[in-house]
């Protein structure tokens, strides 16, 4: 899914590929390999990032979508447990209407 990305251990890091994923790798290490990416970006100067997408041209595209999917993922289930807030919070669990 996410190829190759940057490793942040220290200011000259660079872009030194750290993982692959692996094919078959759970949801679960997939999920934290995403998270590592998020924060290794969020670590990087704009002057990095510039050097990877010129580096890579497909790279940022690539973590984009990644980034898109949870945020979607994550969004569905926000609202799967605002629904089961919402149903415990009312004052009788009929007047909430259950979809599920």
């Amino acid at each position: 899914m996410l190829a190759k990305y940057p490793k942040t251990s220290g200011a000259n890091s660079g872009t030194t590929a750290i993982a692959k994923s692996a094919v078959g790798a759970s949801a679960a290490s997939d999920f934290a390999e995403l998270v590592h990416l998020a924060r290794a970006v969020l670590s990087k100067s704009p002057d990095d990032l510039a050097a990877i997408a010129e580096a890579q041209p497909a790279m940022p595209a690539t973590w984009l979508e990644a980034f898109r999917a949870q945020q979607l993922r994550a969004t569905a289930e926000a609202a799967f447990w605002d629904g089961a807030i919402a149903y415990l919070a009312a004052p009788t669990p009929g007047s909430v209407a259950n979809d599920a």
